[in-house]
């Protein structure tokens, strides 16, 4: 298949639709005989003619304006705003206008023009020529709102949205225009929007990207699957509506989330990626957002522009202390939070305890889990991360069960509990001690552990630890 860049791959897309509908045209500023700013209209001016390509004033809100009535009358017009910075002036165009007609009319009116702009940083455009504007527009009921990274998205989506009813904003990256070059298929090639795709399979972590973003996402997967992480890649090709299915089925695999994206973090494309997930359940640790910080635009210095914006490096770090986060439960009762995936080995031990102990086996669970820190730890492939303060998650039965939250856990059902039985070990956590019903001043104490991280000596001498402060203790009692 032949290759294409992402320009040319739009330049195609726009000729081939002109040629095939006679309704669609063209507007925008120097689109004309000079072929756009960043040339995506090259060419069409000398084939199609001044009335199918129509060079229009410096003024975004006309361009819109008038896009919508070309639509509404039967046409189907294809504007072009130069940089995504000066299309606010355009908004109320589309927010308010095109938006909204099909709705408004009860179905009797639609709306079906498309708006093209160049968005994004890293072109050293300073402030008023790099904004990311995705949040602003997906945000509307009724706007379609498109971002493609690859030459053949960026044809086949376009396409799509020249053939859809409904109005679409089609966000082209400015930097993947003539550095991101790939194979495009010839002919009527429509990739149909509301489907995200899948990038880079992988098994430890989900990554939703799209744009220039798509790009540094799948080079920092690259580094860190040599460093025996494995990143999903997704690419969200249409930011709303958003593909639901395809970023939960992923999620459901890897229960991780990382949202990358050039816009500014508070309320940016990412922040509803993360509620989605939320909402859904299907995480075992919060998500990470990598984004612009709060500023209110690209710097003009290269040298500033290059440290704000996420780059493959930035993201390989996130990634990495996000696999290395322990699990955490939240579902409900707590036999649940067993994971079968981790290999436990355990020990138990005869203590002296008196019927209330509660309180001095917590003491002793505490002393013995600071003698023997690798008992209060939580194992990560990618080390064993050993806490300096303990946390006991208290378990004292189905009425009060743990809360998930501790480094180490101690189960108690008191005189109505089993004599004898071995404890879960929770995720997020390297040893779990069940204390048996007291029985003629005595009980056994039981120890699991992660095996991954604990060994059986540790495991002794942890509970040799415990029992020695818990008879101590016991005899003070006394």
């Amino acid at each position: 298949m032949r290759e294409l860049t992402v320009i040319e791959a739009v330049r195609e897309a726009l000729a081939e639709e002109m040629a095939r509908d006679e309704r669609v045209l063209v507007l925008g500023e120097d689109v004309g005989k000079l072929g756009g700013v960043f040339r995506a209209t090259e060419g069409l001016f000398e084939r199609f003619g001044a009335a199918r390509v129509v060079d229009m004033p410096m003024a975004e809100t006309v361009i819109a304006g008038v896009s919508v009535g070309l639509a509404m009358r039967g046409l189907r017009p294809v504007a072009e705003i130069q940089f995504a910075d000066f299309i606010h002036a355009a908004m109320d165009h589309l927010v308010g206008e095109a938006a909204k007609i099909r709705w408004r009319t009860g179905g009797d009116w639609s709306c079906p023009m498309v708006l093209r702009t160049a968005y994004g940083g890293g072109f050293r455009g300073g402030p008023y020529h790099s904004q990311s504007v995705e949040a602003f527009y997906a945000h509307a009921p009724g706007l379609k709102v498109v971002a493609p990274s690859t030459p053949a998205d960026a044809k086949g989506l376009l396409i799509a949205a020249i053939r859809d009813p409904d109005p679409v904003l089609v966000l082209e990256h400015k930097r993947t225009y003539r550095t991101i070059r790939g194979p495009v298929p010839e002919g009527d090639y429509v990739v149909p929007i509301g489907r995200a795709a899948i990038a880079r399979a992988g098994r430890d972590v989900t990554v939703l990207a799209w744009g220039m973003m798509l790009h540094e996402s799948l080079a920092a997967a690259e580094t860190l699957a040599s460093e025996g992480i494995d990143a999903e890649v997704v690419d969200l090709r249409t930011l709303a509506p958003l593909d639901r299915e395809t970023i939960l089925t992923s999620l459901a695999k890897t229960r991780r989330l990382c949202v990358v994206h050039e816009d500014t973090i508070t309320m940016g494309l990412g922040a509803e990626l993360c509620a989605l997930a939320a909402e859904a359940g299907v995480l075992d640790v919060p998500p990470v957002r990598v984004a612009m910080p709060d500023i209110p635009g690209i710097p003009v210095d290269d040298q500033l522009e290059d440290a704000v914006l996420p780059n493959r490096a930035t993201i390989r770090d996130a990634l990495v202390h996000l696999v290395a986060r322990p699990r955490v439960y939240t579902g409900a009762g707590a036999h649940a939070a067993y994971d079968p995936g981790i290999p436990q080995a355990s020990s138990v031990v005869e203590v002296a305890l008196p019927v209330e102990h509660t309180r001095l086996a917590l003491d002793a669970l505490v002393e013995a889990a600071r003698s023997i820190p690798r008992c209060n730890a939580t194992f990560a492939w990618t080390g064993i991360v050993e806490h300096a303060d303990v946390v006991v998650d208290l378990d004292l039965g189905p009425s009060a069960p743990a809360s998930g939250r501790g480094t180490i856990t101690l189960i108690d059902y008191g005189p109505d509990g089993s004599d004898l039985a071995i404890p879960f070990v929770r995720p997020g956590q390297t040893a779990a001690v069940r204390i048996g019903a007291v029985r003629d001043g005595r009980a056994y104490v039981a120890c699991a552990v992660d095996h991954r991280a604990v060994d059986g000596a540790d495991v002794g001498r942890f509970l040799a630890a415990f029992k020695t402060a818990a008879e101590r203790e016991s005899v003070v009692v006394a």
